[in-house]
This record gives C-alpha cells, structure tokens and sequence, in this order.
C-alpha cells in the first residue's frame, strides 16, 4: 500500500463492495446483527506474484474490511506467492508478513501492529485536539481509544479531547456513533495536536429501516411482556451499579474484538483489562467480586457478580448475579438471578430466578422463578429440547415446550411433553402429552390427558380429561335424568370430549346418593349409539334411625340409545351395583327390608346390607332421557 506521512490516516479501500455486502447482510440474513471477527473468517485465496500492497486490497475487497497499518514497519511492493488454500484470515496474514505483526479488530479495521520495535520511547506525553463533522460541527461523545494501552476519552460538548499517551508511533482510534470510524497513527515528535474530521455513515437510516421492516415481520403476539423484555444490558440495575458510565459507554459505542487468555478483576474498572473489560473477549476470567467481559469463550467465576456484554460460550459462577447481553451456549449457575438478554442453550440453574428474553434450547432450574420471554426476532425458529423445573413458577413464551415442573403455577403456549404442577397448567394453545395438576388445568387443545381437580380445554382432538370436574367448550355436554331400580330419580351432567366423559350424578329415593363417575361412548351423533358408565358415590340414610352416612355404592352402567331427534336421546340397559356398607354405625333393632319384588328392588339390597353391614351386589336397570 503506498506510504502517507505521519499521522498516518487509515485507508478505505472498496467502500462500495463493503456497503452493498454489509446492507444485504443486514435485510437478508435470519441470524443476529454482531460485529464480525474478521480474523476468524473463512477466505480462499490464490496469489502469484503479486505484491504486499495488491494482495492486502484483495483480501479487503474479499473481507470486507480495512487495513490500518504504520508504513514504517511494511513494504508495499514485496512481492508474495500463496498457494490456493481456504484458511482463517489470521492464518493467510500470519503466511503474509511472515508472522511479523500481531493484530486487531477495532470496527471495520484490521490494525497491524508490529511485534519487534526497536529503541521504544516510553515518555508519557499529551495529545489533544477537536472531532468535528464534515461541516465543522463538534461531536460530542466522540471516542478516542488508543489501541496499545487500551486508554480511552470521550469527547465533551464542542467535541474537544485530551488523552495521555505513552511511547511513540501510536495508532489512535476516532469513533462516534452514526459516523465513520478512523485510525491515525501518531508520535510524540510531531504530533502533538491532532484535529479529526469524521463522515457520516451513509448506511444508518438504510440500516434504521431494515431493522424496523424486520421487526414487524417477526413480531410474535404470544411471546411475554415483562421488567426485562424491553431492556438492554445498560438498563438493568445491577449492571448500572457496578459498571461505570464510562465504560458503558466506551463498550457499547466502540466495536473493539480483543481476545485474551485470563483476566483478573476486583471490579470491573479495576482489574487486569482496566476500562476495556467490555471490550476483550476472555477464555479465563475470575472477579474477586465483579467483572465485566465482551465475550467468554471457556469459564468465568466471580464470588457476587459477573457481566457479560455479549455472549457467553462454556461455564459461568456466580455466588449472586449473572448477566449476559446476548446469547448463552453452556452452563449458568448463580446463587440468586440469571438474567439473558438473548436466547439460551444449555443449562441455567439459579437459587431464585432464571430469566430469559430471548427463548431456551436445554433446561432451567430455579428456586422461585423460571422465565424464558422469546422476545428475539431469531427466537422464532430456535428449535430443540427444553424444560423448567423450579419451585415456584414456571412461565415459558416461546413456540412449544417439552417439560414444565412446578409447585405453583405453569404457563406456556404450547407443550410437547409434560406438564405438572402443585396449583395451575395454563397453555394458551395445544397440550400434546401429559398436563397434572392438584388444582386446575386448561388448555385450548388437548392431545393427550388431562389429570387434575378441574379439567378444561376448548377442543380435545384425542385423549381425554380425569378430573372431578372436565369442561371440554367444543366437547361432550349432556344432561341425563333417569329412574333405575334403585332411586326414583336421578340426574346428571355429563362433560368431557367425543368419546370420553366424566360426569357428576344425584340420585334420591328411599337413600340419597351423590356420584362422581367416567363414562365411554359411541359416535352420539349417530341414531343408535352405545355408552358405558362406571361410578362411585356416597350413600345417605333417611332414616333417622341410622347414621346419616350409609356406605358407598358403586355401579357400572350399559346404556343402549336411540336418538329421538337432533337434541333428545332415549336410554336404557342393564346394570350392577356394588354397596359397601358403613361397618362403623350403630346396630338397630329395625330388621325389616324393602320389597324384593318391587320395581324398584335395589332398596331391597341396600337395607340388608345397612343392617347386616355386610356386602352386597345386584343387577339393575335404567331408563332415562338425554339431552
């Protein structure tokens, strides 16, 4: 590349290719919009004979990026060979210069910064100057980073800065949001004073627009609305507390890709990487009591706190809080919160809360609360395996779930599992697999079963509810009044879905009886049908010469039906009874027995086995009608 005296402004070359590909990126792509490591780039190159400076502005055109470079340290016309290879952009220039640079990502620059310097100036010395626009306005909150020693300042309202440097030819990073970034290489002998103009990024309300258009298209109804879903990293209370403006700031404003090995932090201005914790990328990081990180890529420990800017990829501890601004891929254990401002794949344990904005691909486990939002457009398609498990409440708002266990409460749009809870299972869509609670269950479509005090559900396509009350919408609804052999009248609800029912019956006569019972029937729409019923219930004395509770009857029941019109069905068919007498009243003198001849000859079983207190069976008979 042709060498400019210093300062030593950076070059961009192939602006055009770098827009167009960076905007199709942008509307086209279903992943998440993140700075690219360059360095980890795929590229496939073949140079012959070419020079240092031609084969640099391919890799430009074919990366996407800008070099930014001293031209002291790099001869632009040597000539190079690389042989046709598809590697990572790090390891093409490692072949390039001969492993003689190390580099940076800071934005869309690569910056070479040369590993061997000779006779290294470390005076301490100022730079100042003023950031303006293309027409001389002031920016403020402009970005002056300093790539070596990571030094930072942020521009005040007219766009003044001051920065302490250390050492001489220093490359010097301007940036300010909605602006084009630009790097200058300096040296205390002849720049002391350093004025910058930035120009405006064309791209920004391109860009503005096709988030917004993307935004409508992906917006999903019955994701949760929540504290969380709205924020951002910088808006969550802990994160405010512990991490300065400054470097919330700097972190969010300037897209820097730093990749250490360790890092050391007693909080997170104060540690091995200073004010750029939000900045680098750690493989090892421990926070004596709080840290700050861009990225992990392998574990993280801190005794209260850990922040993660972007994503976590391995395993983070904490002893209170984890919070991480995008994805999690891995494991999260922390005493007290999780809080993902993406989606999660792995598993999250916590001793309170796990939430998630984003949704889950793996397991959560809480003491008190798990949440999965599914707030992020790329949510929509997040497929895979996923359940919650805590001791309070479970609230998923993604697609489907597989498991949900809870002492509480269970809330979901759909579940493709099992569903179990010590109070309440709502899902708002299809229940595909096992829903059992003690309280109440309700889905809008059922495709499996239903186990709890209260049943509901608006259709059920196969399976069915038990429960001792079953309210299918678009189900099995009948009222049943009947006589038989052993109750002058009787009376029943019956609820359930096409074929299976469960029903509440009274029956009075010369006992009372209340029954809970199942039933199956045939195709009811049909002009002969078959139904059959079993049940179990309560046995009351009206006679005051006995105790009031008399035993328990139980009964199963064929019903033969001919359907008399569209609402109105006859019933009638053979029964057998079983009573169960109360062993613990009182013996009376009173012997004498109903009439066994009677229509009504179940009274006749039922007296002896009150008075002898022992067993009985009997077949019976029942008439009723339908409807």
């Amino acid at each position: 590349m042709k060498e400019i005296p210093i300062p030593y402004q950076i070059k961009r070359m192939n602006k055009i290719a770098l827009f167009l590909s960076l905007l199709l990126a942008c509307i086209f792509s279903k992943e998440k919009v993140r700075a690219q490591n360059y360095l980890e780039k795929k590229i496939n190159l073949e140079i012959t004979n070419q020079s240092t400076e031609a084969t640099m502005f391919i890799l430009e055109k074919l990366g996407g990026f800008n070099f930014s470079y001293d031209a002291l340290h790099l001869d632009p016309s040597k000539m190079v060979t690389i042989k046709g290879k598809q590697e990572s952009l790090e390891k093409i220039l490692d072949e390039l210069f001969q492993d003689r640079f190390t580099y940076k990502v800071i934005g869309s620059h690569i910056i070479l910064r040369a590993k061997n310097k000779n006779a290294i100036n470390n005076s301490v010395w100022i730079l100042s100057g003023i950031i303006t626009d293309t027409e001389g306005n002031p920016l403020e909150n402009a970005i002056v980073y300093e790539v070596n020693r990571q030094a930072s300042f942020i521009t005040n309202l007219d766009g003044r800065y001051m920065i302490q440097l250390e050492g001489n030819q220093l490359g010097i990073n301007f940036s300010c949001k909605g602006y084009q970034d630009t790097v200058s290489y300096v040296s205390a002998q002849n720049n002391r004073k350093l004025d910058i103009v930035l120009k405006p990024w064309q791209a920004q309300t391109i860009f503005k627009d096709a988030a917004l258009f993307t935004k409508g298209i992906n917006s999903k109804s019955k994701a949760l609305d929540w504290a969380y879903t709205y924020k951002e990293l910088q808006d969550i209370g802990v994160v405010n507390l512990i991490i300065s403006d400054k470097a919330l700031y700097v972190s969010n404003n300037l897209n820097v890709q730093e990749v250490r090995f360790a890092q050391i932090s007693l909080l997170p201005s104060i540690g091995t990487n200073k004010l750029a914790n939000g900045l680098t990328t750690n493989k090892l990081s421990l926070n004596v009591i709080a840290g700050y990180s861009a990225n992990i890529t392998g574990l993280e420990i801190g005794s209260v706190a850990n922040i993660i800017r972007k994503e976590m990829n391995g395993l983070q501890i904490a002893g209170a809080v984890n919070v991480v601004g995008e994805d999690v891929k891995g494991v999260q254990i922390a005493g007290a919160v999780n809080t993902n401002l993406g989606d999660m794949d792995g598993v999250q344990v916590a001793g309170a809360i796990n939430r998630v904005k984003g949704d889950i691909k793996g397991l959560q486990v809480a003491g008190a609360v798990n949440l999965a939002a599914a707030k992020q457009l790329d949510s929509l398609q997040y497929k895979g395996w996923n359940g919650q498990v805590s001791g309070g409440v479970n609230l998923h708002g993604g697609e489907r779930i597989n498991l949900q266990v809870s002492s509480a409460y269970n809330q979901a749009n759909s579940v493709d599992g099992i569903q179990v809870s010590g109070g309440i299972n709502y899902v708002r869509g299809t229940t595909n697999g096992l829903q059992m609670s003690a309280l109440y269950n309700h889905t809008e479509k059922l495709r499996g079963i239903q186990f709890g005090f209260i049943n509901h559900a608006d259709t059920i396509e196969y399976g069915f509810p038990i429960g001792f009350v079953n309210i299918i919408k678009n189900g099995y609804h009948k009222w049943d009044l009947s006589i038989n052999e052993t109750f002058y009248f009787n009376a029943a609800y019956k609820t359930g879905g096409k074929n299976l029912y469960s029903f509440l019956k009274i029956g009075a006569g010369k006992y009372l009886n209340a029954a809970y019972g199942v039933g199956y029937t045939t195709n009811p729409d049909r002009k002969f049908s078959v139904n059959l019923d079993l049940s179990g219930s309560a046995l009351f004395n009206t006679d005051s010469d006995y105790d009031t509770f008399a035993g328990d009857l139980y009964r199963a029941q064929l019903g033969l039906n001919f359907k008399l019109n569209k609402h109105l069905i006859l019933s009638t068919g053979p029964s057998f009874n079983f009573c169960s007498p109360d062993k613990k009243q009182d013996e009376v003198s009173n012997t004498s027995l109903s009439d066994r001849e009677s229509i009504f000859y179940g009274n006749y079983y039922l007296d002896k086995a009150v008075s002898s207190r022992n067993n009985q069976y009997w077949f019976g008979w029942q008439l009723g009608l339908r409807f």
